[in-house]
């Protein structure tokens, strides 16, 4: 199966893109920071964590694995892509809060940059969790359509 790259000059599959730039962004400007204060190591996890999902989706999406195969367990993509959007976001908007705080022991303006970096990346997981949820309720409506039953509820008939 050939790569499909033109899937990445649409919306919803370009903020894969852009998300994992946004990632490797932050990292190096985390990298060029001197003073290091606890709880870095969280935006550092957060960072690497993030990368990995980035490049793990945009294989998929290459592959176009997301529309042929079922997932895990006959969950389809869209749930699991919901599930890493949720916590890429809460661990981002922990970051941006460690980050503003650190600004705010140091002095240092390095932080509060990556601060605006860290929120940006939790507004792309936003968007990210808001078209996957709607790719989910858009797919699970047709599993059952009205009408396949031949049977009618408990009671109906009474």
């Amino acid at each position: 199966m050939p790569l499909n790259i033109s899937r990445f000059k649409k919306l919803p599959e370009l903020i894969k893109i852009i998300s994992l730039l946004t990632s490797l962004t932050l990292l190096i400007y985390l990298g060029t920071i001197k003073f290091r204060p606890p709880g870095m190591s969280v935006i550092w996890f957060t960072i690497g964590c993030s990368i990995v999902f980035d490049i793990c989706t945009i294989a998929v999406l290459l592959k176009e694995y997301d529309v042929s195969v079922m997932a895990i367990r006959m969950l389809p993509y869209a749930a699991i892509e919901c599930v890493g959007s949720i916590l890429a976001l809460i661990f981002y908007v922990i970051s941006t809060a460690i980050s503003i705080s650190s600004e705010e022991v140091t002095d240092d303006f390095g932080f509060m940059v990556v601060a605006i970096f860290c929120f940006i990346n939790a507004l792309i997981h936003v968007s990210n969790l808001v078209v996957n949820v709607r790719r989910w309720n858009n797919g699970s409506h047709h599993l059952n359509p009205a009408g396949s039953y031949e049977y009618s509820n408990y009671g109906a008939d009474a």
